[in-house]
This record gives structure tokens, sequence and C-alpha cells, in this order.
């Protein structure tokens, strides 16, 4: 798609199959390195939210484990088998995949598209993931086939984490952080994203990304290969279901749907975010029906409200673990099972095809 560049980032890619049990094993051992530095990092970002320490995170984290497994046993299995692997412990493993307050991820840039706009008939999502600059020495790409689930293809945090992902039966998860002020004890939402990726209708895929008792939500993009196009805003007692009835759907980081306005906790630190929302929708409305994965280049590369732009980039004037970046950029070809992946930033960086 683009020249090489020097500064040009590959990531790591795992593979796991079995039981769930096993793909956590699998999957821990390969991306111990991983999740050995994401440990250190949540013990000191832990340690910097006041009067919060490892242990209290722990004892609030075991509070939601009733509901997690309740709501998707599967998972804590996985989890169970990843500590294994990794050689931590199963409590400080769940711990890391819960939600705290004053804790949290930084931001992302969606974009949805059917056949309709597109150059040859395909159903596209696509993500920028933009976190702390460091993380990306900790996600991958990972291909993961339970004995009991359909397969998938995703880039996961620690290897174990999604943050975007596709299924074989044409389900697709993307979407971005948003910040609500009604954050309670419930199920973490990086449970949500994992069991989307288990479902085989997008019936099941919408239930499961917006559980009842969530303690917390991202804004879960939900897309099938037939081109039906979610965007589920959520908080931790509400939602909205916002259908892409124009064909596409754009989302950055804060609510759109006047039903979730008051869940907004506070805009007045959106603005990277209304920037980035209303940039990509003009963009992208340029490309519409011509629309295949050049077009997401151009839009996701980005630059207007450099450094807090689509292609984000380090901002000078906020503390480095204050930072969002984007570290990669992702589009799913829901009707082909493909992954073009960008590692790094897409200004730069070359898409290259995972196909699942």
């Amino acid at each position: 798609m683009t020249s090489k560049n020097d500064d040009e980032k590959t990531l790591r890619e795992v593979s796991a199959s079995g039981s769930h049990f096993q793909v956590g094993v699998s999957l821990g051992k390969q991306c111990k390195d991983m999740a050995l530095r994401m440990e250190k990092r949540f013990r000191g970002s832990i340690a910097a939210i006041p009067g919060m320490t490892v242990a209290k995170a722990i004892a609030f984290s075991k509070k939601t484990l009733p509901l997690t497994t309740r709501f998707y046993p599967e998972y804590v299995e996985e989890l169970q088998g990843y500590a294994d692997g990794t050689g931590l412990k199963f409590d400080l493993v769940y711990a890391m995949v819960c939600d705290y307050p004053g804790l949290g991820k930084k931001g992302c840039t969606d974009i949805a598209v059917n056949s309709q706009w597109t150059k040859e008939d395909c159903v596209y999502a696509a993500h920028n993931e933009d976190v702390a600059p460091y993380s990306i020495s900790d996600v991958a790409i990972v291909r993961v086939k339970p004995s009991d689930e359909p397969g998938f293809i995703a880039v996961s945090h620690g290897g174990i984490s999604p943050t975007t992902g596709m299924n074989n039966a044409g389900i697709s998860l993307t979407g971005n952080a948003v910040v609500p002020n009604d954050v309670r004890l419930g199920i973490p939402k990086d449970i949500a994203v994992r069991k989307v990726l288990r479902e085989q209708n997008l019936f099941d895929a919408l239930k499961a990304s917006m559980p009842e008792g969530r303690g917390h939500s991202y804004n879960n993009i939900v897309c099938d290969s037939n081109g039906e196009l979610y965007s589920m805003e959520g908080s931790a007692t509400a939602f909205d279901a916002m259908y892409g009835d124009d064909g596409y759907l754009v989302h950055t980081n804060h609510y759109l749907s006047p039903r979730m306005w008051g869940f907004e906790d506070n805009l007045h630190t959106r603005m990277s975010s209304i920037i980035r929302y209303n940039r990509a929708r003009k963009l992208f409305k340029r490309e519409l029906g011509h629309v295949d994965i050049a077009s997401f280049k151009r839009v996701l590369s980005d630059h207007v409200g450099y450094p807090e732009s689509i292609c984000r980039h380090p901002n000078p004037a906020v503390e480095v673990d204050d930072q969002a970046v984007t570290i990669f950029s992702a589009v799913f070809d829901l009707t082909n099972k493909a992954l073009w992946l960008c590692a790094g930033h897409p200004c730069v960086g070359t898409y290259r095809k995972y196909q699942l």
C-alpha cells in the first residue's frame, strides 16, 4: 500500500487452539514477556490512583468474578490457563482485565461501511488504536480456535485481551473508549469484547456487547458480513444501539446519541475526539462509492489537529503516561475474512494482509 519506512514495525503473531484452558496456557507461554511488562505497568498505574493498592485492586476485582463467571465462564477458564502459562497468579491476571475509577483506555477512531459504498462489494470495519506509546510492545496478532467456538483473528493486549477482532462466522468487534459517569461494580468491559468474538450471529453478538450487570462499557462497534453495522454506545446502566442506516458509521470517544449525553463524564476533555469524529466523517464521505483499503489509509493517516489527530502522535505537553498515540491501524474485511494491519502510525506504515 505504501513504500516501506525504516521505522516500520511488525507485531508478534501467535496462535492457540483446544479447550479454553489450553488456549489460555498456550497464549500465556507465547506472550509471557508481554504479561510481565503489563503486570509491572499495572502495579504502577494502580499505585498512582489515590488510596488504591494492588491488594485493594485484587479485592475489588474478586467482587466482580461471580458476575463474570455467570456471563462468560469459558473466558474465565482462558484467564486461568493464561495465568498458568505466564506464571502469574490468577487473581492478579483477572485484576488486570478489570475496571477501576481513574484507570482506563485512551482513545481510538473507528469506521465501518457496508458493500453499497465499497469498490469490490466488501464490508469493512476499521480501527485506529490510540493508547500509551509503550503499548505497541505488548500487543500481538492472535489466531484462536477454541474447540467449542468459532475461530477468530484479533489484535490483543498481552495476547489475551482482544481490542479488535473478527471471527469466522463473519462477526467483527471494533470500538473505542468512552468515559461515563456511572461506573460501578460489575462485569468488566473487556469481558464483553471477548464474548462478542464467540458469537455466530448478530443477535447474540449485540447481546454479548452490552450485558446487563456490566460495570463499565466501551462503545462497541459490532458488524457482520451481511453489512449490518451497529455502534453500541454504552455506560454501566444505559446504552443506545446506533445503526449505520447510511451504509457507514464513524465513532471516536464521546457520546453521539442524545440518549447518552447525560452519561458523558466531562465533554471538556473530549476535544480530540470531537475533531477526529468530524474530520473522519468529512474525509470518509469523499471515499463513498469507491472505498477500498487505500481509502482507510487516507482517512486514518490524517493529521488535522496534530498531534491529537486521527493518526495520533506524542503530545509533548502531556506526561508520557497520559499520552495517547496510534500504535496500530486495522481494517477487517468481513466479506473475505481478512485483516489488513499497519503496525505503528498509518501515516508511515504499510497495511499487510492476514487471512483468517
